[in-house]
């Protein structure tokens, strides 16, 4: 016999249990993307689309700013989980013509004429690259030049418990600004 919280769990890991063909959504549909900001920078709709953080989604305040009136909602994401969460957070809210776009985005990837595909290397591997060749970089001036250098990977290490404690990357802000990334 199943527990309680397993079941929970289960139901939770599902994709919704409306899901649409990208190709078959009507052209009346309200399509709403709730991947973060770097996966949305690298690949976006060309259609006309509201975008929202699903950490950010406030099913209830979509509803009323959007003026929705029985219109489909198409729920988009990377795979179909994150999509699937805010479609149940709109029926909890009171809307019931609510879909998941099947496959979500990664189905839709290299279809051109479909999504905007931005070839510059994401800011989160940037930013990983960066970090590393600063780490090796200090690690290694420290074992053949000058061990002061060692202050370099340890400013870094600093950094990286800084941005996943605080959810903010001074590196990646300074990356943000270099030209290719505008």
């Amino acid at each position: 016999m199943e527990s309680a919280k397993f079941i929970a769990t289960k139901m939770e890991n599902q994709l919704y249990k409306n899901q649409i063909d990208f190709a078959n959504i009507p052209d009346n549909a309200i399509v709403l993307d709730v991947r973060n900001a770097s996966e949305h920078s690298e690949i976006a709709l060309k259609r006309g689309h509201y975008f929202i953080e699903l950490p950010r989604f406030d099913a209830k305040n979509f509803i009323k700013e959007c003026r929705l009136k029985g219109e489909p909602v198409c729920v988009l994401c990377r795979s179909g989980m994150r999509a699937s969460k805010a479609a149940v957070q709109l029926e909890k809210a009171g809307y019931s013509n609510v879909y998941i776009i099947k496959d979500g985005i990664a189905a839709l990837s290299g279809k051109l004429d479909i999504v905007y595909e931005n070839k510059v290397m994401s800011m989160e591997r940037q930013v990983r690259i960066v970090a590393g060749t600063l780490v090796l970089l200090g690690s290694v001036l420290a074992l053949v030049s000058n061990s002061a250098f060692a202050l370099l990977p340890a400013f870094v290490g600093c950094g990286l418990i800084y941005a996943g404690i605080s959810n903010t990357c001074a590196m990646a802000s300074l990356l943000a600004k270099l030209p290719w990334n505008k």
